[in-house]
Order: structure tokens, then sequence, then C-alpha cells
């Protein structure tokens, strides 16, 4: 069964990674399996319709139209920029889901060590 563009970069890129993409994006070069042309042509081939509903989704169908524009009809340059944005915005998501299951999980602790000490 093939994975999904998700599990691909959930498996591909570690948290500390995902960490670099959000805070340099992947013109860094940090996206390490994402630096060529060749690559993000080729994940884009694969995964083109969850990567389009996922941008959209997450930041309007209109950045797709100038993406395509900025490249001027490149359409190596289309896919890399929109495979760019899609390993981006999903690392964003991820990190924030850990961060936010952190807190939660502190906020767990400090609620368990108040009860235990009302109880004593």
């Amino acid at each position: 069964m093939t994975q999904s563009p998700f599990e691909v970069i959930k498996n591909v890129y570690t948290i500390d990674e995902l960490n670099d993409i959000v805070e340099h994006g992947c013109a860094s070069g940090c996206a390490h399996q994402h630096i060529y042309y060749s690559d993000c042509k080729s994940f884009y081939d694969t995964y083109e319709s969850d990567i389009i509903d996922y941008i959209t989704d997450a930041i309007g169908s209109e950045f797709l139209t100038e993406t395509f524009d900025n490249n001027e009809g490149s359409l190596i340059g289309y896919k890399n920029d929109i495979v760019w944005t899609f390993i981006e915005l999903y690392a964003m998501e991820l990190i924030e889901n850990i961060n936010n299951e952190e807190v939660e999980e502190d906020q767990e602790i400090v609620n368990n060590y108040s009860k235990e000490l009302v109880t004593h």
C-alpha cells in the first residue's frame, strides 16, 4: 500500500528537522529529501491531488495560481515551490500538534500534583 504524502513527511524528517523547516524553510536545504527539482517533481507527481487539496484548504487556491504565475510557466519550478509549500505547512502543523501535546501533558502533571497536595 502506498503511503500518503503526510506519512512520507513524518517518516522522512525528524522533529528537529521539522523545526528547522518551520524556522528556515525548505529553500535553506534543511528538507534534505526534497532539495532537487527531481525530488520535488517526483513527490508532486505521486501525490498531486493530496498536495493540492491540503494547500487549498490551508491557504486557498489563489496561492496555486500565484505560484504558477511567479514561475512564469515553468512547470518544474511550480511543482518545486508547491512541494516546498506543502512540506512547510505540514511541518508547521506537526510541530504545533507536538507543542500542544506537550502543553497538555504538562498541564496534566500540574493537575495531578495539585490533586496530590489537596489529598495530603
